[in-house]
């Protein structure tokens, strides 16, 4: 799918709806923006931290520090 946009005058640019909901992006979403030659690469990050920590600890596993677990589980979500 492609498209063109325009920089308004705030220097945003608005991402078509169809596009927006394909990649599951939503307010306040966290993208990755990375300039590239002549481009502009621009992916969501979408962190799945707050549901994997959740069915973890439920799983009454030997975790003696949930704080670097859940800093493993997002690290890995970013780097998918």
């Amino acid at each position: 799918m492609h498209k063109i946009a325009k920089i308004d005058k705030f220097e945003r640019i608005l991402i078509p709806t169809k596009m927006r909901e394909a990649l599951c992006l939503k307010e306040s979403t966290a993208v990755y923006i990375e300039d590239r030659d002549d481009e502009i690469i621009i992916k969501p990050i979408h962190t799945k931290t707050p549901d994997a920590v959740k069915k973890i600890s439920k799983m009454n596993l030997p975790v003696e520090d949930w704080e670097t677990m859940e800093q493993e589980i997002e690290s890995g979500a970013v780097n998918e």
